[in-house]
């Protein structure tokens, strides 16, 4: 099995006086993928975390989310 990429995107709505940190929010889905995901390496036999390798933060239109249950 090969390593593959997957793009993840939402939206967030905030307030005016809110900021986003765009790293701090790679940092938070790089913890959830080192607890929950691994991948099998290209041509060995060894297991890796699934990885973060880059974002883009922007503004755009997206598929609406609704949440399913408190966080």
């Amino acid at each position: 099995m090969s390593a593959r990429e997957a793009i993840f995107q939402c939206r967030i709505v905030l307030s005016d006086d809110d900021d986003i940190n765009p790293v701090h929010l790679c940092e938070e889905i790089q913890a959830y993928l080192n607890s929950s995901t691994d991948y099998l390496e290209e041509n060995t036999d060894e297991y890796a975390n699934a990885k973060v390798i880059g974002y883009n933060f922007k503004y755009d239109k997206f598929t609406p989310f609704i949440a399913q249950e408190e966080y």
